[in-house]
């Protein structure tokens, strides 16, 4: 990236807020209660530095002690939205456009710990804008991972030991489990995470079913990867196979096993494991938005979306399916499978929201047409198709993730006392969910960005992007 676009960008991420105040009063406000879905109208809210410190009706109260007054009428107040599954692999790029999109907390599935740790302390102390940020660090995965940078486990030795260094080497924030681990060293994941008070989550692995996983502890489960292999009317027979106690040649075929899978899946069992999962206290997040970007990566027009100005040459070639190696030997039929699996998913989405399973808004970027921070906006979108309403799919981008990660004293809501992680719409995202996308400025720990100031980061990227690909690893995109 030329070097002149990146100094530019990092003088921006650093200045664009020179005008910073001690304290600014937003008035006359609509607040949207993400807690009870309603709105609180004609309301005062004074920031000072970056925790609110008083919320009123009554102008005379605190008029006056602000150093910066915006007039906020007719205009909807929402806490700072959270993507919950991200892969961040620079701060250059991805956290202006977060920003821009009005995202303040992320949670990190695959990253490189001193990368965090550096981040995390220059946003402390000023020098860049960036999100709440918790983090993974590395997945731990089987013998043979999926992804270079990720932990090899082969046994249950192994997998405590790996739990161990991650969070005390490490000091990641929760371990992230993979696809390939075997049962037992996944039960000893499991088993150890709850001896070192860690949590762990991610993917259920491919021999293990979404009950077993919910009931030995793992916090949230992603992408509703087992959903459909747990609900089959066969799913002794399926997982037998997939721990290799059995063989079937006719499996040997992605297709063959997406048709059983199909052919076999019973939706009334899958509400009676829901049932039981929603004892457990287990999460899920869907990430509808990456789940349909593989539904639909054959479709090559989609790279056509004005978009990818923000992503470049580099991910337009990485989201091409003809040069990725996990779909490049597609057939036809897997293509169509792929969307069948999409339209499932969405009923499955229904289904978990339904049984009181709480649901939390990821969308895996970089992957196949998930754009960096447009995407979570994306995401409420599908949730809202699948089923929830407005308000229930906004809670799951701002009071949910803060309940996940135990910091809604600071997080979640537009209340008193908390940080003032905040965006300021223009329409009111309770009457339409597509309406978290109308910023007029936002808020992240108390530092005000307006609409103009944040396209200015948008137009920069763009400009820094235009001249090469974004500064974006190839490593550790997390899909099958």
């Amino acid at each position: 990236m030329n070097r002149f676009f990146i100094c530019c960008l990092f003088f921006i991420s650093l200045n664009i807020d020179a005008k910073t105040q001690y304290t600014i009063l937003i008035k006359n406000v609509t607040i949207v209660d993400v807690e009870h879905s309603t709105l609180l109208k004609n309301q005062f809210v004074l920031i000072k530095d970056s925790i609110i410190i008083d919320i009123s009706t009554r102008i005379n109260k605190i008029n006056g002690q602000a150093d910066t007054t915006v007039d906020a009428t007719g205009k909807y107040l929402i806490p700072g939205l959270w993507d919950m599954h991200t892969h961040i692999w620079n701060d250059e790029t991805t956290f202006p456009l977060l920003l821009a999109n009005g995202i303040t907390g992320v949670r990190g599935m695959f990253d490189v710990m001193s990368n965090v740790n550096q981040w995390r302390e220059k946003i402390q102390a000023g020098k860049i804008n960036g999100p709440l940020f918790f983090a993974a660090g590395p997945i731990v995965d089987g013998p043979k991972p999926i992804w270079p940078g990720s932990v090899a486990v082969s046994t249950e030795a192994g997998a405590r030991k790996a739990v161990d260094s991650l969070k005390n080497i490490l000091k990641v924030d929760f371990i992230k489990v993979y696809s390939l681990l075997s049962r037992n060293s996944f039960m000893a994941i499991a088993d150890e995470s709850r001896k070192q008070h860690i949590p762990f989550a991610g993917h259920v692995p491919n021999e293990v079913s979404i009950l077993e996983a919910a009931e030995a502890g793992q916090k949230s489960m992603e992408h509703l990867y087992g959903f459909i292999e747990s609900a089959s009317d066969s799913a002794d027979y399926w997982f037998k196979y997939q721990r290799g106690e059995i063989k079937d040649s006719n499996f040997s075929i992605r297709a063959n096993r997406k048709e059983f899978l199909f052919r076999t899946y019973n939706e009334n069992k899958l509400k009676t494991i829901l049932t039981q999962v929603k004892k457990t206290g287990a999460w899920v997040c869907p990430t509808l938005t990456v789940n349909h970007g593989i539904a639909y990566i054959n479709d090559t027009t989609l790279l056509n979306d004005p978009r990818m100005v923000y992503m470049g040459t580099f991910m337009r070639n990485f989201w091409d399916y003809r040069k990725d190696f996990r779909f490049k030997s597609w057939t036809e039929k897997d293509f169509v499978q792929s969307k069948q699996e999409f339209e499932l998913k969405l009923k499955i989405t229904k289904l978990i929201h339904e049984a009181g399973i709480p649901l939390i808004a990821g969308t895996d970027f970089p992957n196949p047409h998930c754009y960096i921070g447009f995407g979570l906006h994306e995401e409420l979108e599908w949730l809202v198709k699948a089923g929830l309403s407005n308000g229930e799919a906004l809670k799951t981008a701002t009071i949910n993730p803060a309940i996940y990660f135990n910091v809604l004293n600071k997080q979640g809501t537009v209340r008193v006392n908390k940080i003032a992680d905040l965006v300021l719409l223009t329409k009111n995202p309770l009457e339409d969910i597509r309406n978290t996308k109308s910023i007029d400025r936002v808020f992240s720990k108390g530092k005000m960005f307006s609409s103009e100031q944040l396209q200015l980061l948008l137009d920069t990227i763009k400009k820094a992007v235009a001249l090469n690909k974004p500064l974006i690893s190839t490593v550790g995109f997390d899909v099958e």
